[in-house]
């Protein structure tokens, strides 16, 4: 019986394999409970996706300043499947990741949308406009 042997092989050099590769910056941010939460490993292992780059080893996202409004709704709708604001003092915490500003309210009439593969009509709304804009532009939409 004959051993398969298994390699990897890739078009053109492993050199320019390796430039397309970026370093993954660690960042810390202070949960509410005080904790520390670090993202990055400080590794070059930072592939490019469709919404930004994605880290190899930590699985850290670093998103493109203009994304494609389709990327943006995906990464949306799977956020909002975990969504939780909290409010401790003078902070305010998305999934315990405190933010800056208010979180937004997405309203209940809009939440059945999160289901749609494309992103609905009031969507780049809502990305682009702050709270009151956005709000005063409902007044006006009619949902399906």
């Amino acid at each position: 019986m004959e051993k398969i042997l298994i390699s990897r092989s890739s078009v053109g050099d492993k050199s320019s394999e390796k430039k397309r590769l970026k370093v993954c910056l660690p960042v810390s941010f202070e949960l509410e409970t005080g904790e520390i939460l670090q993202r990055g490993c400080g590794k070059k292992k930072l592939y490019e996706t469709d919404v930004g780059w994605h880290c190899l080893y930590c699985g850290n996202y670093l998103y493109r300043r203009e994304p494609s409004l389709k990327a943006i709704w995906f990464h949306f709708r799977v956020g909002r499947e975990y969504w939780r604001a909290m409010f401790s003092l003078d902070n305010v915490f998305i999934n315990g990741v405190p933010v800056s500003g208010l979180p937004d309210c997405l309203p209940r009439r809009l939440i059945s949308d999160r289901l749609e593969p494309n992103p609905p009509p009031w969507f780049s709304y809502f990305i682009f406009y702050d709270g009151p804009q956005f709000k005063k532009y409902l007044e006006n939409y009619k949902h399906a």
